[in-house]
Protein backbone atom coordinates (compact mmCIF):
# COMPACT_ATOMS: atom_id res chain seq x y z
CA UNK A 1 0.00 0.00 0.00
CA UNK A 2 2.87 2.39 0.78
CA UNK A 3 4.55 1.41 -2.71
CA UNK A 4 0.99 2.30 -4.09
CA UNK A 5 0.54 5.98 -2.14
CA UNK A 6 4.31 6.68 -3.24
CA UNK A 7 3.83 6.21 -6.36
CA UNK A 8 0.54 8.14 -6.70
CA UNK A 9 2.22 10.95 -5.41
CA UNK A 10 5.14 10.59 -7.46
CA UNK A 11 2.84 10.54 -10.76
CA UNK A 12 1.02 13.85 -9.17
CA UNK A 13 4.45 15.78 -8.32
CA UNK A 14 4.72 14.34 -12.16
CA UNK A 15 1.54 15.90 -13.45
CA UNK A 16 2.09 19.25 -11.54
CA UNK A 17 5.62 19.92 -12.81
CA UNK A 18 4.33 18.85 -16.31
CA UNK A 19 1.46 21.06 -16.47
CA UNK A 20 3.87 24.08 -14.82
CA UNK A 21 6.65 23.62 -17.33
CA UNK A 22 3.99 23.60 -19.87
CA UNK A 23 2.37 26.54 -18.67
CA UNK A 24 5.54 28.60 -18.92
CA UNK A 25 5.92 27.98 -22.17
CA UNK A 26 2.75 28.79 -23.30
CA UNK A 27 2.95 32.04 -21.28
CA UNK A 28 6.10 32.75 -23.37
CA UNK A 29 5.00 31.64 -27.34
CA UNK A 30 1.85 33.71 -25.90
CA UNK A 31 4.23 36.98 -24.97
CA UNK A 32 6.12 36.13 -28.58
CA UNK A 33 3.42 36.15 -30.32
CA UNK A 34 1.91 39.19 -28.89
CA UNK A 35 5.52 40.92 -29.72
CA UNK A 36 5.84 39.63 -33.33
CA UNK A 37 2.09 40.77 -33.89
CA UNK A 38 2.48 44.26 -32.70
CA UNK A 39 6.24 45.22 -34.14
CA UNK A 40 5.29 43.89 -37.82
CA UNK A 41 2.05 44.56 -39.36
CA UNK A 42 3.78 43.67 -42.40
CA UNK A 43 4.04 39.63 -41.55
CA UNK A 44 0.05 39.37 -42.07
CA UNK A 45 0.46 40.69 -45.22
CA UNK A 46 4.00 39.58 -46.22
CA UNK A 47 5.01 43.14 -47.75
CA UNK A 48 7.98 44.54 -46.31
CA UNK A 49 9.71 47.69 -47.42
CA UNK A 50 13.88 48.20 -46.87
CA UNK A 51 14.45 50.57 -44.24
CA UNK A 52 14.99 54.63 -45.22
CA UNK A 53 18.62 55.83 -45.77
CA UNK A 54 18.05 58.67 -47.28
CA UNK A 55 17.52 62.19 -44.81
CA UNK A 56 13.92 62.37 -43.96
CA UNK A 57 11.72 64.83 -45.53
CA UNK A 58 8.89 67.28 -43.72
CA UNK A 59 5.58 67.09 -44.89
CA UNK A 60 3.98 70.21 -43.73
CA UNK A 61 3.11 72.33 -46.88
CA UNK A 62 1.74 75.39 -46.58
CA UNK A 63 -0.41 75.33 -50.32
CA UNK A 64 -0.88 71.64 -51.83
CA UNK A 65 -0.14 72.55 -55.14
CA UNK A 66 3.52 73.70 -53.83
CA UNK A 67 4.36 69.92 -53.87
CA UNK A 68 5.57 70.63 -57.85
CA UNK A 69 5.88 73.79 -58.98
CA UNK A 70 4.23 74.85 -62.12
CA UNK A 71 7.55 74.79 -63.76
CA UNK A 72 7.74 71.25 -63.08
CA UNK A 73 3.93 70.33 -64.08
CA UNK A 74 4.20 71.84 -66.80
CA UNK A 75 7.31 70.02 -67.90
CA UNK A 76 5.96 66.44 -66.91
CA UNK A 77 3.01 67.29 -69.75
CA UNK A 78 0.45 69.06 -67.25
CA UNK A 79 -1.77 70.73 -69.88
CA UNK A 80 -4.53 72.08 -67.29
CA UNK A 81 -4.99 74.10 -63.90
CA UNK A 82 -3.75 73.34 -60.98
CA UNK A 83 -6.47 72.15 -58.81
CA UNK A 84 -6.26 71.71 -54.78
CA UNK A 85 -8.28 68.32 -53.62
CA UNK A 86 -9.29 66.24 -50.92
CA UNK A 87 -8.81 62.88 -51.50
CA UNK A 88 -9.73 60.20 -48.38
CA UNK A 89 -8.67 63.08 -45.95
CA UNK A 90 -5.54 63.71 -47.43
CA UNK A 91 -4.87 67.45 -49.16
CA UNK A 92 -3.00 67.25 -52.25
CA UNK A 93 -3.16 68.96 -55.65
CA UNK A 94 -4.50 67.64 -59.51
CA UNK A 95 -2.17 67.99 -62.05
CA UNK A 96 -3.69 66.88 -65.53
CA UNK A 97 -3.07 65.85 -68.56
CA UNK A 98 -6.01 66.44 -71.49
CA UNK A 99 -9.38 67.54 -71.32
CA UNK A 100 -12.29 65.51 -69.16
CA UNK A 101 -13.85 63.71 -71.68
CA UNK A 102 -11.19 63.49 -74.10
CA UNK A 103 -9.42 60.19 -75.83
CA UNK A 104 -5.60 60.78 -74.12
CA UNK A 105 -4.13 62.34 -70.97
CA UNK A 106 -4.43 61.74 -67.08
CA UNK A 107 -4.48 63.01 -63.75
CA UNK A 108 -2.03 62.45 -60.66
CA UNK A 109 -3.14 63.65 -57.43
CA UNK A 110 -0.02 64.30 -55.31
CA UNK A 111 -0.21 64.56 -51.50
CA UNK A 112 1.72 64.57 -48.29
CA UNK A 113 -0.04 62.10 -46.45
CA UNK A 114 0.98 62.62 -42.34
CA UNK A 115 -1.25 60.18 -41.00
CA UNK A 116 0.00 56.55 -43.18
CA UNK A 117 3.02 55.56 -43.59
CA UNK A 118 4.40 54.08 -46.60
CA UNK A 119 4.72 50.61 -44.67
CA UNK A 120 0.91 51.09 -43.43
CA UNK A 121 -0.05 51.72 -47.31
CA UNK A 122 2.18 48.87 -48.48
CA UNK A 123 0.70 46.25 -45.77
CA UNK A 124 -2.79 47.17 -46.88
CA UNK A 125 -2.13 46.08 -50.09
CA UNK A 126 0.11 42.97 -50.90
CA UNK A 127 -0.86 43.27 -54.80
CA UNK A 128 2.15 45.92 -55.33
CA UNK A 129 5.57 45.25 -55.49
CA UNK A 130 8.38 47.22 -53.39
CA UNK A 131 10.45 49.99 -55.71
CA UNK A 132 13.17 53.03 -54.85
CA UNK A 133 12.28 56.42 -56.19
CA UNK A 134 14.93 59.27 -56.10
CA UNK A 135 16.67 57.18 -52.90
CA UNK A 136 13.67 56.43 -50.97
CA UNK A 137 11.63 53.35 -50.42
CA UNK A 138 7.98 52.92 -52.22
CA UNK A 139 5.58 51.05 -53.23
CA UNK A 140 3.94 50.90 -56.18
CA UNK A 141 0.36 49.43 -56.68
CA UNK A 142 -0.80 49.27 -60.32
CA UNK A 143 -4.26 49.50 -60.80
CA UNK A 144 -7.00 48.93 -63.75
CA UNK A 145 -7.05 52.69 -64.75
CA UNK A 146 -3.95 53.59 -63.54
CA UNK A 147 -1.38 53.70 -60.30
CA UNK A 148 -1.03 54.50 -56.79
CA UNK A 149 2.52 54.99 -54.97
CA UNK A 150 3.61 55.50 -51.31
CA UNK A 151 7.01 56.88 -50.97
CA UNK A 152 8.57 56.18 -47.13
CA UNK A 153 9.69 59.97 -46.63
CA UNK A 154 9.24 60.01 -43.22
CA UNK A 155 8.87 58.34 -39.65
CA UNK A 156 4.90 59.15 -39.28
CA UNK A 157 3.67 59.83 -43.35
CA UNK A 158 4.31 59.49 -46.66
CA UNK A 159 4.15 60.79 -50.18
CA UNK A 160 0.95 59.48 -52.20
CA UNK A 161 0.33 59.71 -55.49
CA UNK A 162 -2.69 58.52 -57.30
CA UNK A 163 -2.42 58.22 -60.93
CA UNK A 164 -4.96 57.58 -63.09
CA UNK A 165 -5.00 57.17 -66.87
CA UNK A 166 -7.16 57.43 -69.64
CA UNK A 167 -7.43 53.79 -72.32
CA UNK A 168 -5.17 55.19 -74.92
CA UNK A 169 -2.68 55.80 -72.05
CA UNK A 170 -2.74 53.04 -70.05
CA UNK A 171 0.69 51.65 -70.37
CA UNK A 172 2.11 54.73 -68.75
CA UNK A 173 0.40 54.93 -65.96
CA UNK A 174 2.92 54.09 -63.33
CA UNK A 175 5.87 55.95 -65.10
CA UNK A 176 4.06 59.06 -65.30
CA UNK A 177 2.95 58.33 -61.39
CA UNK A 178 6.57 57.64 -60.43
CA UNK A 179 8.10 60.93 -62.47
CA UNK A 180 5.31 63.06 -60.63
CA UNK A 181 6.84 61.19 -56.95
CA UNK A 182 10.32 62.26 -58.03
CA UNK A 183 9.32 65.94 -58.81
CA UNK A 184 7.51 65.82 -55.57
CA UNK A 185 10.53 64.32 -53.58
CA UNK A 186 13.14 66.89 -54.57
CA UNK A 187 10.32 70.18 -53.26
CA UNK A 188 10.02 68.46 -50.01
CA UNK A 189 12.27 69.80 -47.30
CA UNK A 190 14.24 68.06 -45.02
CA UNK A 191 13.01 67.50 -41.57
Amino acid sequence: MRNTLTTGISLAAGLLLLVGCGGGQTGQAAQDTTETGTSAPSSTSGVSLPERTAPAKSLDLSEPCDIITQQQATKLGVDQPLEKKELNSKQGCDYKKGKSGSDGGWAMFVAADPSRTAQEFASARPSGESTEIAGYPAYEVEKQYGCMVAVDVTNSGSLFVNGSVRLQTRPEACSVTIEFAEAAIKNLPNA
